[in-house]
């Protein structure tokens, strides 16, 4: 299974008002990378509350790779518990929060430490077990121009999951502008994430 773990930025507001920056995704990855080792996944940040006082946080997954889809981080559920993957089925848990470590004064996200399952998640994420869940397949016309092009079906699929993944980013950055600020967008053709990241710099100190 890919999960969503960060959303696009180059602005990714929490629910609770929390700001932070996510323009630099693939060097999170690259940090993820370097430390060789699977990410937890846990049940509402047991690992973070918890096991930091010596009590029991057991995993309820284990990420085992990342990669930036469309400025998103996605991270590879390389098992489930049978617990956590029950409790999935069932609908109990629908979200994750992931826990990262963020620089002080520019609020920059340069690493991501774990994620829960949560039912209270801060960030807008793609859903856990969403109902009637979209299977991104090639059709059969995509696969004879294929074909007929020499290319890669997986590399064919892939680049169709990018698109879709762009689109859907690019609507959850849309709905971060004022109706004016879209309008201007759209006037002059300037991409959301653009658009964002240069408001952010004219207001920082």
């Amino acid at each position: 299974d890919w999960v969503e773990l960060v959303p696009a930025g180059p602005e990714v507001v929490g629910v609770d008002g929390r700001r932070w920056v996510n323009d630099t995704p693939q060097g999170i990855v690259a940090t993820f990378q370097q430390r060789g080792r699977p990410m937890v996944i846990d049940w509402e940040h047991a690992t973070e509350h918890r096991a930091s006082q010596g009590l029991d946080a057991p995993a309820a997954g284990w990420i085992d790779r990342m990669e930036v889809r469309a400025g998103a981080i996605w991270g590879h559920v390389q098992e489930w518990t049978a617990r956590a993957r029950q409790q999935l089925t069932e609908r109990a848990y629908r979200f994750l929060s992931p826990v990262f470590q963020f620089e002080k004064v520019s609020g920059r996200i340069v690493n991501i430490t774990s994620a829960a399952l949560t039912n209270t998640p801060n960030l807008t994420l793609a859903a856990l077990n969403r109902a009637g869940p979209t299977v991104v397949a090639l059709t059969d016309i995509e696969r004879e121009v294929a074909r007929q092009m020499g290319l890669d079906e997986a590399v064919v699929l892939q680049a169709k999951r990018d698109r879709q993944d762009h689109a859907r980013n690019a609507a959850r950055l849309n709905a971060l502008l004022s109706p004016e600020q879209r309008r201007i967008c759209e006037a002059m053709g300037v991409d959301p994430a653009d658009f964002l990241a240069a408001k952010r710099q004219s207001t920082s100190p």
